[in-house]
């Protein structure tokens, strides 16, 4: 009889509860550390995007300088520049304004523009993008601005 109860539980195989949960646990916390580095890598490559939009606003700003003597007036005047002093498509200017205008909504296409002091034949901006990884609102100058500087919002 005792032979025939050991057989029986030869024969049996499997795993244990114990085991299998021990196995869900160990695929839980892979799961959630997945899920983690990439909200983070997806944060950075956002924010990468928006601080490289903020660049060649940058460069575009500069480059109207160069043809013309001065900065954008309006944010409108970065989208009618000529082929070589427009911005590239995908990128939105608007207007800055004394609250954040960029922000993780529109932040991964658009910037926001201030002139310096005047918008009459400017001398500088600011340029503003938004910082995914930061959720903070970032800033590029051009010309003669400078983080002390005053600056006005343009209507358009």
């Amino acid at each position: 009889m005792v032979e025939k109860i050991k057989k029986l539980k030869a024969k049996q195989s499997g795993f244990t509860i114990v085991e299998l949960l021990i196995v869900i646990v160990v695929i839980g916390i892979l799961a959630a550390i997945t899920i983690v580095a990439y909200s983070g890598i997806t944060a950075r490559a956002n924010g990468t995007k928006a601080q490289t939009n903020g660049a060649n606003t940058q460069k575009v700003a500069e480059a109207m300088n160069a043809d013309t003597g001065s900065y954008p007036a309006t944010a409108a005047s970065f989208a009618t520049g000529s082929t070589s002093t427009k911005e590239p498509s995908g990128i939105t200017v608007i207007p800055d304004a004394a609250t954040s205008t960029v922000n993780s909504t529109n932040g991964l296409t658009t910037v926001a523009y201030s002139c310096l002091t005047t918008c009459t034949n400017p001398t500088g901006g600011r340029i503003a993008w938004y910082n995914f990884a930061t959720s903070t609102v970032n800033y590029i100058y051009v010309g003669s601005a400078t983080s002390a500087g005053t600056f006005v919002y343009p209507t358009s």
